[in-house]
């Protein structure tokens, strides 16, 4: 209307005609923040440069959750041996792991808003230093499912503080970077659990626990040299609806879950059961896919840039389809294993893609990051459970079919927006 000025939304008035434009002020320290260099006005710059030092720790930190996560699926073939258990209790120890970490997610995403982060990675090594001791201390199956709480409880805790922390350690500038970096941190992890669970197979498979507790307890120790920069007030208390948090990056972190935690932790058992190998060379497939996991990361991460995550994702499920229903069909062979070794590989060149989404819809508010990691592994949790009891009942091979072809729902959930008008 002639004569008013309008206040654009957080207040700001526009610049009168002919007048120069305001310095642009730097609000947001978030992954999706500012990609050019700061303005002259900023006070302190320190908050906009990486420290690789803290960086690293951090990376560090979450190679040793995951590594402890991930631990009883290589040996669980050599664990239900030595403990008695079946096919659907090692679907329900999978399932406890998982709920415990979508749970924890919640608790941890909350925690931020009154706990420092680095306070609570450090929190959560401890409580993985207790659930590895457990877990090899394990007389039976109740103490076995005790320490899958409690090292579900480790990852859950870290995840929101993780990456939240990450972001603000690499700076806004090297958003792209920090993501790969950190998914790469996440695949050593996987590949330091399928070495120890050779390890596992060869010497005992209580001796990798012990091993993890180790790695816990020098995560606790390192994390006092962590210092990163505090998050923006607006972004750690701002507010998401239930609507935003199942939105795309759940969904297609759902579908990373449920391959990763329903169908992957399986593999070891169905190369035992259905292909006739030794629990070591079944572990050494599983060592292979988190190597290849690596590379998936970086190559996924690399073509979200070249053709969009959408994109990206839709290829990704044709490929893990594939591959999914060529290891479980094929007899066992050379063949048979480097299909089940890219499967399990590119499984998680999805976490990448998920993650930057969640960032850029929900910034660093730690009960959203929380909130959509808990969903996802909730859901990962329920495909554990049903394909250990399905198993059961109708055989892991047609089981694990069926749960290979879940990544062709990426094809629907990342088709192309209509162009709006």
């Amino acid at each position: 209307m002639r004569g008013r000025s309008r206040v654009e939304p957080g207040g700001a008035r526009p610049a009168r005609r002919g007048a120069a434009p305001p310095p642009a002020r730097v609000t947001d320290l978030s992954l999706a923040g500012v990609a050019e260099p700061p303005p002259a006005g900023v006070a302190d710059l320190s908050l906009l440069r990486p420290r690789w030092g803290a960086f690293t720790l951090l990376c560090l930190a979450y190679l040793v959750a995951t590594t402890g996560e991930q631990l009883l699926s290589p040996l669980f073939p050599v664990a239900a041996e030595d403990l008695g258990l079946t096919l659907g209790q090692g679907g329900i120890a999978f399932a406890t792991l998982s709920i415990s970490i979508a749970l924890t997610n919640l608790v941890g995403g909350a925690a931020l808003r009154r706990v420092d982060g680095v306070a609570l990675i450090r929190l959560s090594a401890v409580v993985g230093l207790a659930g590895a001791v457990v877990v090899a201390l394990a007389p039976g199956y109740l103490v076995l499912l005790v320490g899958q709480v409690l090292l579900g409880a480790a990852a859950g805790l870290f995840f929101p503080a993780g990456l939240r922390s990450v972001s603000l350690a690499a700076g806004p500038a090297k958003r792209g970077l920090a993501m790969g970096l950190y998914g790469v941190a996440f695949s050593l992890g996987l590949t330091a659990a399928a070495a120890l669970g050779a390890l596992g197979a060869a010497v005992g498979w209580r001796v990798p626990f012990w091993v993890a507790a180790a790695l816990f307890a020098s995560a606790a120790v390192s994390s006092a040299w962590v210092r990163v920069p505090a998050p923006p007030v607006t972004d750690v208390q701002g507010k998401v609806t239930v609507r935003e948090v199942m939105s795309l990056p759940t969904a297609v972190g759902t579908v990373l879950a449920v391959c990763q935690y329903g169908a992957v932790p399986f593999l070891a058992t169905f190369a035992v059961v259905e292909w006739g190998i030794t629990p070591a060379s079944a572990a050494t497939i599983l060592i292979v896919g988190r190597l290849i996991s690596i590379v998936a990361k970086v190559v996924g991460g690399a073509s979200a840039d070249r053709v969009g995550a959408r994109t990206s994702a839709r290829r990704t499920g044709l490929v893990l389809t594939a591959t999914g229903l060529a290891w479980v069909l094929l007899p066992g062979g050379m063949l048979a294993y480097a299909l089940a070794a890219l499967f399990a590989g590119m499984v998680s060149s999805l976490g990448p893609v998920a993650n930057i989404l969640a960032v850029e819809r929900f910034g660093q508010n730690g009960m959203a990051l929380g909130a959509y990691r808990s969903v996802q592994i909730a859901l990962g949790a329920l495909g554990s459970a049903v394909v250990g009891l399905v198993a059961e009942a109708v055989g892991l091979q047609v089981t694990l079919g069926v749960a290979v072809l879940v990544p062709l729902a990426l094809l629907w959930l990342c088709r192309p927006l209509r162009p709006t008008v």
